[in-house]
């Protein structure tokens, strides 16, 4: 797909890879809307946007809260129009221990965040998607769910083998 003057959302677009994919859609003459839950990392990455500032938007969203979630695609179109892509990116790791030790509000939030948030924004805004002439879905996942590391990550680790931590 190419981006000039598409509208993509970006989750995850206040810090990390987030705001350098927002970044580097804005220098390809994209219009992005960058989500976060955290205001003052979206309004850093305003602050570095310079003068492409007037093609970037910003929404606080926690993606872990459903409703928020499936209310955002209407409070974007009706601000901007349309969206012609999502770029699900927001994610975090759990603490690199052994799985006897993590506990369950770890394994949630995880979870939470990087599957549900990911499912959550996919459900919202597929029907508006598949509306338009030309759309796009992108999921940024971790190299830990293709190669997992003994003690790097707790899921798939063996309970024997040294912690790598």
């Amino acid at each position: 797909m190419k981006v000039q003057d598409k509208i993509i959302v970006v989750t995850g677009g206040g810090n990390g890879i987030g705001r350098e994919l927002v970044l580097n859609l804005l220098t390809r003459d994209a219009k992005v809307i960058a989500i976060d839950i955290s205001k003052s990392a979206l309004e850093e990455t305003v602050e570095l946007s310079g003068d492409k500032k007037d093609k970037l938007a910003t929404h606080i969203v926690d993606i872990t809260n459903k409703a928020a979630v499936e209310a955002l695609p209407n409070q974007i179109i009706s601000q901007h129009g349309v969206v012609d892509g999502i770029i699900n990116n927001a994610g975090i790791i759990q603490p690199f221990v052994r799985l006897k030790d993590l506990d369950y509000e770890a394994v949630e939030r995880v979870m939470n965040v990087n599957f549900y948030g990911t499912l959550y924004m996919t459900k919202a805004f597929l029907p508006h998607l598949l509306t338009r002439p030309e759309a796009h879905i992108t999921n940024i996942s971790s190299m830990g769910g293709f190669l997992p590391v003994p003690g790097g990550r707790p899921f798939m680790g063996h309970p024997r083998l040294p912690s790598s931590s």
